[in-house]
């Protein structure tokens, strides 16, 4: 038995190892749930196209994690996904999106009920996955990172399974095992924000993480374009903290396995910590990060502004020269006594995130992985 597993991670360009976190999780899922002699292909739907995959009908289904509906506007993105798709589905091959997930500025709740899709990526996900209500068929079933993106999909007509959460949250070696809360903090990361703009801040946070826990900061980065030397700024002081390249493939984010906590914007490096029962705080980009706070109730908050937080229950779609504005805006230092908070009451968010964690395999990602043929 073998499958075909789109990968959103590109093997030029920024080398995100975020992305090759969701697809290897979800591989490492399957072989859990059905053995490990499944067979599981991977080709990036970022830098190849179906002409280059040899002998597509041999696949018993496509693998589609992280799937990004596109919204009114925008463009599918990685850009050869709808042709694997269509191609899976001209020959009959059932399709599987797990933990598809949404991308909007700043992310809302409101906004996941009001905003439309894009009418071909509409129409597409419907022929694949059916409309509203109708019972799962032969092409396949979709599931969705968050509650946010469960919210778009149904208001937009779009049969799917629920919420199963972000394939990069499970790890079976990890899932209802004790859960690694230290009591002193004796290192830190913080990952740098995708945001150019909140960069600087993300340096200056580091500095007051620094201070208030006397301890060792590590700067990571998870993709970039260009090199790791022009990302550091000539101020930033390597005496004070550390600079970690994390790009370039999913192992690279085994360097967390020594550090006590994460905060930061890197909603993978904050998967990372959650799925290896670690505490973290999220200070979310867009709806990405903020759908995961949404689903989990989780240790977090919004890095836009409160503008654009209170802009979008009225108008829910942004303008990119009004998107340019608010992104200028440095989200606070709360980061830190929230953590701080956390940490002095024994970790009660991080450890109610980490048992809805484990709820969610056992309710939702386990069996609809089993639905797969």
């Amino acid at each position: 038995m073998s499958y075909l597993l789109l990968s959103t991670y590109p093997q030029s360009g920024t080398k995100n190892s975020g992305d090759d976190l969701i697809g290897k999780s979800l591989a490492e899922l399957i072989k859990y749930v059905k053995g490990s002699e499944v067979k599981i292909d991977f080709t990036s739907a970022v830098d190849n196209t179906p002409i280059e995959v040899e002998n597509l009908t041999k696949y018993k289904a496509i693998l589609a994690p992280a799937l990004r509906p596109t919204l009114k506007g925008n463009s599918v993105a990685p850009k050869n996904r709808s042709m694997f798709l269509e191609e899976a589905y001209r020959n009959a091959i059932p399709i599987f999106a797990v933990g598809a997930g949404w991308k909007a500025y700043p992310g809302t709740l409101r906004q996941s009920h009001k905003l439309m899709l894009d009418k071909k990526d509409k129409e597409q996900l419907a022929k694949y996955f059916g409309e509203k209500n109708d019972s799962y068929g032969a092409h396949g079933a979709i599931s969705c990172r968050d509650i946010t993106t469960e919210n778009l999909l149904k208001n937009n007509g779009i049969n799917c399974y629920g919420t199963t959460g972000d394939c990069g949250l499970f790890d079976y070696n990890y899932i209802e095992k004790p859960f690694v809360l230290p009591k002193e903090i004796k290192n830190i990361s913080i990952s740098i924000p995708h945001n150019n703009h909140h960069k600087e801040m993300a340096y200056l946070l580091a500095l007051k993480v620094k201070k208030e826990f006397s301890c060792d900061v590590y700067i990571t980065f998870h993709g970039y374009k260009g090199s790791l030397e022009e990302e550091i700024k000539p101020h930033w002081n390597r005496n004070e903290v550390y600079f970690v390249d994390l790009s370039g493939g999913s192992e690279k984010l085994s360097f967390y396995s020594n550090i006590d906590a994460h905060i930061g914007f890197r909603l993978h490096a904050h998967i990372w910590f959650l799925r290896t029962r670690k505490p973290s705080l999220l200070l979310a980009e867009d709806g990405r990060g903020l759908g995961h706070l949404y689903t989990f109730n989780g240790l977090g908050y919004s890095a836009a502004p409160k503008l654009s937080l209170k802009t979008s229950n009225v108008f829910p779609k942004f303008t990119d020269s009004l998107m340019k504005i608010l992104n200028r805006k440095n989200p606070s230092y709360d980061a830190i006594e929230m953590f701080k908070e956390e940490m002095q009451n024994g970790y009660p968010t991080t450890q109610k995130t980490l048992l809805e964690i484990d709820n969610l395999w056992k309710v939702k990602m386990k069996p609809f992985l089993e639905l797969i043929p």
